[in-house]
């Protein structure tokens, strides 16, 4: 079983392919090729270059794939549709119609994926203005949802934790886990961690594009997929205020 993944809901690009052992009940995944890019090219300039590459770093062409996964949101809003128009382009490019479309705060938490146990994952991506997109995740026994996805701010995230987690282990992840550490004051122990641990990984999107979706059969047609945005774009900001 191979999947593609992409990631650009930040300024890291990330892409990835991922073989998953089917016939093994714990279908352990072998990551065959991997890039994170985070240089001053812009991610419509980057992105196809870094898939052509992963593909042929592993060996493989588009019709190998079985399934296409895309970090479809929250994040950066032109970030979330060049990745997901990519995707698209990609799967009716190949005749595959096979896509995931996964939660970039999701796939941050399943950077920990087996490790970690007993520790509460709190994926934290920058929405600026002292905000973050974030979710919390239990990984005592296997990545399960606290907080589903939503907008909160630095403050309002420290007093959660300090109401409800206090005495805990947690890990922030994502480009604003430094914010978060420096600034929240938590009565429990924050794990800090190297930095490439805090960065979307590609790989990380195929697994839980396995998991998540594949493992439950809601995988879906090309057509559907769809960015989440989670607040609204500008466009739609300025056409309500008309």
């Amino acid at each position: 079983m191979l999947i593609l993944g992409i990631d650009t809901t930040t300024k890291t690009a990330s892409t990835a392919v991922v073989d998953f052992d089917n016939t093994n009940e714990n279908a352990n995944a072998k990551i065959l090729a991997e890039i994170q890019s985070c240089g001053k090219l812009s991610h419509s300039e980057n992105l196809m270059p870094i898939v052509d590459y992963t593909l042929k770093s592993a060996g493989l062409t588009l019709d190998d794939i079985d399934l296409f996964a895309v970090a479809h949101g929250p994040g950066s809003f032109t970030g979330i549709r060049i990745a997901i128009s990519t995707v698209k382009g990609l799967a009716f490019g190949s005749e595959i119609n096979n896509c995931a479309g996964i939660s970039s705060l999701c796939s941050l938490a399943y950077n920990f994926h087996g490790t970690f146990d007993d520790t509460l994952i709190f994926p934290v991506i920058d929405a600026r203005r002292k905000q973050v997109y974030n979710a919390v995740f239990d990984n005592t026994d296997g990545l399960k949802y606290i907080k589903t996805d939503r907008i909160i701010t630095v403050s309002e995230l420290e007093e959660e934790l300090n109401r409800e987690f206090s005495g805990r282990k947690i890990i922030f992840t994502g480009d604003g886990a430094e914010m978060c550490f420096n600034e929240i004051k938590f009565d429990g122990e924050i794990i800090n961690l190297p930095e490439i641990l805090k960065k979307p990984s590609a790989a990380s999107v195929c697994k839980a594009a396995y998991y998540e979706k594949y493992k439950k059969n809601e995988t879906i047609h090309p057509k559907i997929l769809v960015p989440v945005y989670l607040i609204k774009t500008q466009a739609e900001r300025e056409y309500s205020n008309k």
